[in-house]
């Protein structure tokens, strides 16, 4: 069962292209996303109501889309305005639009009752051309749940050894430092210092070591959106554990968005970068790469991990007290489902 009344991320806004159409898939549901002539993006139902042809397959003419199977003609908003060799249009001959949202640069869909689509409900992201940063994106489809992938995100103790030459370089606090759980909307916000860490590679001139401070949110369906301060060593004592009321030497962005596209697919969206005056375009590129292996490492583990609950599915987990994020995700997905179902 599929969460439906929500916002989910379809596509980063420079991949849809004007004059193409692009198939997208989001909870089972299969998606045409293309630009019109005024540069708006629209979201349909790819799927023809009068064959089921998928509409991705047909063709653009003007603002309208035409199903290459046997030529009925749709408008932007779904209603069928051509049926050749008839004058007659049903109108039960239309196909769902999605409500849109484009908002930093990310594409939203909202997949439920329409008249439930806030737009205030999208969480807040970065635009990748905001001169105040310097970002780079990119993307990662997962065979795998994306629960799973979202309890990654939830519990950054991994990062100790699961990128322990990456990410986690040098940092075995990720894993011995619990940080403060707030609930939210829809969601949790995770806290902590790191405290004493020595930077590694172009950080080396932020000092032999710095304190660290990491704060995220993290919501439904699978949005991440991380900012990471490195300050000087001693900040934490100072601020008395809590958030540090100075500007950090370095500021990182991370910001990141789980979609689930079926059972047990799903795509993974991301971008990484600082604040303008921390990096230069190649400091960023080297920054985006280790970045992007560390999320190859995730994958590899998360779909090896999905192999073996597929093999016993009702096999339980051993608990243990790095669960607390995920735990209290997962009950509010429950909490979301009976909701959906009621």
């Amino acid at each position: 069962m599929w969460i439906r009344n929500a916002w989910y991320v379809a596509a980063w806004t420079h991949e849809i292209e004007p004059g193409r159409i692009h198939a997208r898939t989001i909870i089972d549901q299969p998606l045409v996303i293309y630009r019109t002539s005024d540069d708006a993006i629209v979201a349909l139902e790819d799927r023809c109501p009068h064959r089921f042809a998928p509409l991705s397959m047909g063709r653009l003419e003007g603002d309208a889309l035409r199903c290459m199977y046997h030529g009925l003609k749709f408008a932007p908003d779904g209603k069928c305005i051509e049926i050749p060799g008839q004058k007659l249009i049903p109108q039960s001959a239309c196909v769902r639009r999605y409500p849109l949202q484009v908002v930093g640069s990310w594409i939203w869909v909202w997949m439920g009752d329409a008249d439930l689509a806030d737009s205030a409900a999208i969480p807040p992201s970065l635009a990748l051309d905001d001169p105040a940063y310097r970002l780079q994106a990119g993307q990662l489809d997962y065979d795998a749940d994306y629960l799973l992938i979202d309890d990654n995100l939830l519990d950054l103790s991994h990062l100790s050894f699961t990128h322990e030459k990456t990410l986690g370089l040098d940092m075995p606090q990720w894993a011995d430092e619990r940080p403060r759980t707030v609930p939210l909307d829809r969601g949790l916000r995770f806290q902590r210092w790191l405290r004493n860490h020595p930077p590694r590679g172009f950080m080396r001139k932020l000092g032999e070591r710095v304190d660290v401070w990491n704060s995220y949110d993290f919501l439904f369906p699978g949005v991440f959106l991380q900012r990471t301060g490195f300050y000087p060593a001693g900040t934490a004592e100072q601020s008395d554990g809590k958030a540090p009321a100075i500007e950090p030497l370095f500021h990182r962005i991370d910001e990141q968005a789980v979609t689930p596209v079926g059972r047990r697919a799903s795509r993974y969206f991301y971008a990484v970068g600082t604040r303008a005056q921390d990096i230069d375009p190649g400091k960023l590129e080297r920054l985006f790469g280790v970045t992007t292996a560390a999320f190859h490492e995730d994958k590899r583990i998360i779909e090896a991990q999905q192999k073996l609950i597929d093999l016993e599915p009702d096999r339980a987990m051993l608990p243990t007290s790095l669960d607390a994020g995920p735990t209290q995700f997962r009950k509010l997905v429950d909490r979301l489902l009976t909701s959906a179902a009621a």
